[in-house]
């Protein structure tokens, strides 16, 4: 018995835990289903900014996978957009509401979203 606690002690850090995320739409998107992104890109609301930005207490964390990994920053203005820093890039921003909201999950390679709301731009 010990044993098995151990062993489930052991992998329960190895699951991957769902995070909210806004992300990029895509074809034929629908509230409540799950896909695997092939490239994603994640706008997380509550993982951290890491990179050593003056206000990146105030960001949270974006990847975007083009072939490589872009791994950045992002933060909300006072209209509503989000402004993206990642190095070596140029800032972009985008309106929020043009964005889904999903809960997003990445296993080594893949990654996998659940759908919980579609963009709001013209609706």
């Amino acid at each position: 018995m010990k044993k098995l606690l151990l062993t489930a002690a052991l992998l329960a850090p190895l699951a991957a835990v769902a995070a909210d995320a806004y992300v990029y739409p895509f074809a034929g998107m629908k509230v409540g289903a799950t896909v695997e992104n092939e490239f994603p890109t994640i706008l997380y609301t509550a993982k951290k900014c890491d990179l050593p930005l003056a206000n990146a207490k105030n960001m949270r964390r974006y990847e975007s996978y083009r072939g490589v990994w872009d791994i950045g920053c992002w933060g909300e203005t006072i209209d509503g957009d989000a402004v993206i820093i990642v190095p070596k890039m140029p800032p972009k921003s985008m309106p929020l509401n043009v964005l889904a909201r999903a809960d997003v999950k990445r296993n080594g390679d893949g990654t996998t979203m659940t759908i919980k709301a579609l963009p709001t731009y013209g609706r």
